[in-house]
């Protein structure tokens, strides 16, 4: 399980996050807009879950975590619009039953804006000992704009 107390900051082309000290972090998707990357992988150290974010300066799609239709299978979902904001919470499963991974995209068509944080877990019980974490993870991410 995470230690919520020790945390990390991770500065992104266009976002900070903190993440848990442990986790090894691995930048992703490269900025296209500024120097750094727009999105990043955090393992935890005994590789049951990881985190993600994708915050680009102002929207894009997150190529690094698209659904892969021979191995995978998009298992739930659920999408809400309240005004500017759409809320679209996924979770994409492996065929296998290895894993599953649950992500929130939110898009405000003010900015515009898009931001996906998710984790990856091997197990229900992997997802709960780290709920605690990832509900830090994903409250902590801060976006920026030019």
């Amino acid at each position: 399980t995470a230690n919520a107390a020790a945390i990390a900051t991770f500065s992104g082309a266009w976002f900070e996050i903190d993440a848990p000290a442990d986790f090894t972090v691995r930048p992703s998707l490269p900025s296209t807009s500024g120097d750094g990357f727009d999105s990043a992988f955090f393992a935890s150290p005994d590789g049951n879950v990881e985190f993600y974010v994708h915050a680009p300066q102002w929207g894009g799609e997150p190529t690094d975590i698209a659904i892969d239709p021979t191995t995978e299978s998009l298992s739930d979902e659920k999408v809400v619009t309240d005004g500017p904001i759409t809320r679209r919470w996924y979770t994409i499963s492996a065929d296998d039953g290895s894993y599953s991974r649950s992500y929130l995209t939110t898009t405000d068509t003010r900015g515009p804006t898009e931001r996906t944080v998710g984790i990856r877990y091997r197990s229900i019980e992997d997802l709960r000992a780290n709920t605690a974490a990832y509900t830090a993870f994903r409250g902590s991410l801060r976006q920026f704009a030019d």
